[in-house]
């Protein structure tokens, strides 16, 4: 049992954390790097209820960091969490625990028991207020919509995309980052000027700092995604009910379809799950936060995505500069440790397998698998997801198989059964071709 205490000290808890501390078991305390002062310095009414939600998912994402599954009781993978979380309305956030218990379950593969008791300071009180009515600089947030902006592939294509499908609006971005895990903020910062150039004056960013201020023992990073959605909740508050929240994924990586059968209850994340949306949208309304989430590319591969882009020539122009790897704190291990991406985890797989449908010049990964050596020493170790993908491909699971395996993997609409087992099957033909390419099969 990993039981949590948050603790609010006088400060600015809006501001790095300053005031957030995650006291576990009595025995580690934790700084919280909770940031929006990229939200604090703008105009017009601050929506404190949207507010403590991006609160309350840096929370739930500091807890995720903090405890290291193979230090913990049981199965060295389930964690069982005791969080005691302040906020403003405890009645009001008790009463969605049938919610969002077995959602943080399904997300993190944990047992999650949440306790919310009335805080002693304001998160957003009079020192808030005063802070924010001195600064500056201070904008006010425009757009007809909000995108989650990672500094990925799919993220910059779906800014695209809907920039391109609505020629006279603008669009805000919702940017979060973990300054102890990733690079992502690097990622954003690159991409963010092929952006801007193209459709200058139609793009507000705002960026968001998540996570433990020193370190963190879990590394996978299940609910990281979780962070970036309550900064999009915050970010669309400031442009009224009914806001759509785009979260481009494709749906490859959506479903997450365990690629052997040894994956299945080892899933690196379920954010933009089916289910765990729903889940997610009823726990919204029912908090009285009504901002749609969309991800229009759910049944999409990613290469997919990359065919139907709305702007090519910018696309070809950007991509290069966007990253999907899933391992970037493994660099000690890579070949070449300049590069960006490692190229042999799932997502540099499914992008590289992207990247060659398309015919864009391949690019500069941190394992070369077109080496002999090299591909040896990677499909002799399981920690590496190459033999897996291998054997997804060899495998070639018929339909019955395909169903039976989404579904144990989260509940799935019926209807779209057809079209979630075609996604499967177009994902292993265009991992199959990629493959084939450089000699792997």
């Amino acid at each position: 049992m990993n039981r949590i205490a948050v603790q609010l000290e006088a400060g600015n808890p809006y501001k790095s954390g300053s005031a957030l501390y995650l006291d576990i078991n009595g025995e580690q305390r934790l700084q919280l790097g909770f940031s929006i002062e990229d939200y604090a310095r703008t105009w017009g009414t601050f929506d404190q209820d949207a507010a403590e939600f991006a609160y309350f998912t840096s929370v739930i994402y500091g807890c995720d960091r903090a405890v290291n599954r193979e230090s913990s009781d049981g199965d060295r993978w389930s964690r069982v969490f005791d969080v005691q979380i302040p906020v403003a309305d405890p009645g009001k956030w008790s009463a969605t625990s049938n919610l969002v218990e077995p959602m943080l379950e399904f997300l993190t593969g944990d047992i999650w028991r949440l306790d919310f008791v009335a805080t002693p300071i304001p998160l957003f009180g009079r020192e808030f207020r005063t802070t924010r009515s001195s600064f500056r600089k201070r904008r006010r947030v425009r757009g007809s919509a909000v995108s989650l902006f990672s500094g990925g592939l799919d993220s910059l294509i779906g800014i695209i995309d809907w920039l391109k499908d609505n020629p006279t609006a603008s669009i805000v971005l919702a940017s979060t980052y973990d300054a102890q895990a990733e690079n992502s903020r690097a990622d954003q910062d690159r991409l963010l000027p092929h952006l801007q150039t193209e459709y200058a004056g139609r793009i507000q960013r705002y960026v968001a700092r998540t996570g433990l201020s020193i370190g963190g023992e879990d590394t996978n990073f299940r609910s990281r995604s979780l962070a970036f959605i309550g900064n999009a909740v915050l970010a669309a508050s400031f442009l009224g009910d009914d806001t759509p929240i785009v979260i481009p994924e494709n749906g490859a990586i959506a479903l997450n379809y365990p690629l052997t059968p040894a994956r299945r209850g080892s899933l690196s994340t379920r954010t933009v799950h089916p289910h765990f949306i729903a889940m997610l949208g009823s726990l919204l309304d029912t908090l009285g936060l009504r901002y749609p989430l969309d991800n229009p590319y759910l049944l999409q591969t990613k290469g997919e995505m990359m065919q139907k882009c709305r702007n090519t020539t910018l696309l070809r122009a950007a991509y290069a500069d966007s990253a999907s790897c899933g391992k970037r704190g493994h660099k000690e291990h890579w070949e070449d440790r300049r590069a960006r991406q490692c190229g042999a985890c799932v997502p540099c797989i499914f992008r590289r397998a992207a990247v060659h449908s398309v015919g864009f010049p391949a690019e500069r990964y941190g394992y070369c698998l077109t080496s002999g050596s090299a591909l040896e020493r990677i499909l002799s170790q399981p920690n590496h997801d190459l033999p897996s993908v291998i054997d997804f491909v060899e495998r070639n699971d018929g339909a019955d198989t395909i169903w039976r395996t989404l579904r144990s993997n989260g509940r799935l609409d019926s209807l779209l059964k057809g079209r979630y087992i075609s996604l499967v099957e177009r994902l292993r033909d265009e991992v199959k071709n990629w493959a084939q390419s450089i000699g792997l099969l």
